[in-house]
């Protein structure tokens, strides 16, 4: 487990200055932050797990 040092929009601001300060968020690592926003940025899919480490 690495200690997250990002957040990531769970939903795409997409410039929205309101979307992008209140979010809602997710608490990630740099390397997962940038895999994740390059998946999503491709209209992938992302599979999220909860803290026990299963999928959500």
């Amino acid at each position: 487990m690495t200690e997250a040092t990002e957040v990531h929009h769970s939903i795409p601001h997409k410039g929205d200055l309101e979307k992008f300060w209140t979010g809602p968020f997710v608490a990630t690592c740099k390397p997962c932050h940038s895999s994740r926003g390059q998946i999503e940025d491709r209209g992938g899919k992302v599979i999220r797990y909860g803290a026990d480490g299963y999928p959500l």
